[in-house]
């Protein structure tokens, strides 16, 4: 598997990768507050690119099977969350956006790019990863208490501006230092 920044050709399989969720979750039922055509969209896709922040996983076959942001960008109501550990900026690494396509859930991709994404904070030198997910996605919050991130607290609030607030929680991960 290759954990790569992703370039312009991988914008459209992002993108599809984001529709695929919304569609799963159209069917499945909402777990988090991503909607097709209307978050995340080319347009987030193409903000992660021109900032150099968008990151792809691609399997053994070369097909990019997951995707997400990382910087160090914590949105306005992660001053509400209880985090462990007080950090500068630039000590903090964020995931945003993160997905796994449906079709390939289930065969460790989504720990194969959580586990770059934790090398990527220590060689930066970074001391704790944060997240947030909507409080009904059981299913990331069960992957990133596996590998170890912690719960700090929850928002209630609508950032999408959609007129349907959801309860967000926040999650720390704390980096012990390298050995």
């Amino acid at each position: 598997m290759i954990f790569r920044k992703a370039v312009d050709s991988d914008a459209g399989r992002c993108l599809e990768i984001y529709d695929a969720i919304s569609d799963w979750e159209a069917t499945m039922g909402k777990q988090c507050c991503w909607e097709k055509e209307f978050y995340p969209t080319m347009e987030t896709v193409k903000s992660g690119l021109s900032a150099g922040e968008l990151y792809v996983l691609e399997d053994e076959a070369g097909q990019v099977v997951s995707c997400g942001i990382i910087n160090h960008s914590q949105p306005e109501f992660y001053k509400l969350f209880d985090w462990a550990f007080e950090a500068d900026f630039s000590e903090v690494l964020v995931l945003h956006t993160f997905g796994v396509e449906p079709a390939m859930q289930k065969k460790g991709y989504g720990k194969t790019f959580m586990s770059f994404y934790e090398k990527m904070a220590y060689d930066a030198g970074c001391k704790t990863l944060r997240l947030d997910t909507v409080i009904s996605n059981k299913k990331s919050q069960a992957l990133y208490k596996k590998l170890g991130f912690t719960t700090t607290g929850q928002w209630e609030g609508d950032p999408n501006q959609t007129d349907r607030p959801l309860t967000f929680i926040g999650l720390e991960k704390i980096l012990p230092p390298e050995k």
